[in-house]
């Protein structure tokens, strides 16, 4: 289908999180580059100012000096890196940007409701046109709403990601242990 989300971690810190999570499996997820693109841009029209820059590609921390990035850069939230060996720089977020209250607002409100409209499916539509003549694909309903649910899933990762870090912290203070729980999280983007 398309882009995956890599989730990463050092040894102690991935046991840590897979002794409370179980089964690494529930945090599979991928997107289309041109879904990923269209999100990146529509987001923002709906007062979103954290996550379209998790899909923008192009996002460099410090540079845009919107509210948004304000955010991400006051916590130190995502830098450019070269994770799996890629040359070009790509944005890699750390764990703490999803301590920040806007970006667990904008995941409940994803989780909450269907956030995508058919805007976003003609904007989908168009972009595919753009860049490959035909889009051969559908602004639909049945389309949209698997839009909405693959968005939603994302933001179910996520926060059952915060109720992790949430339990893996309590179970390194019961253990007598510095509480301190981190990973990184990108989209490669091939």
């Amino acid at each position: 289908m398309g882009e995956y989300l890599v989730i990463t971690a050092d040894l102690l810190n991935a046991a840590d999180i897979l002794d409370v999570l179980k089964d690494p499996s529930l945090f599979y997820w991928e997107e289309g580059p041109d879904h990923l693109d269209v999100l990146a841009q529509w987001l923002p029209k709906k007062g979103f100012k954290l996550l379209p820059k998790f899909f923008d590609d192009s996002y460099k921390p410090g540079k845009v000096g919107d509210e948004g990035d304000r955010l991400i850069t006051s916590v130190k939230g995502c830098y450019l890196g070269t994770p799996g060996g890629r040359e070009d720089p790509k944005p890699v977020w750390r764990s703490r940007i999803l301590g920040l209250l806007e970006m667990r607002e904008e995941l409940r409100r994803i989780v909450e409701g269907n956030v995508l409209d058919m805007s976003f499916e003609e904007e989908v539509v168009k972009v595919m046109e753009e860049r490959y003549g035909e889009a051969h694909y559908e602004a639909n309903e049945q389309n949209l709403e698997s839009d909405n649910n693959n968005l939603k899933r994302l933001g179910e990762i996520f926060l059952i990601l915060i109720e992790c870090i949430n339990d893996v912290k309590v179970n390194l203070e019961k253990q007598g242990k510095i509480s301190i729980v981190t990973f990184e999280f990108y989209i490669p983007r091939y």
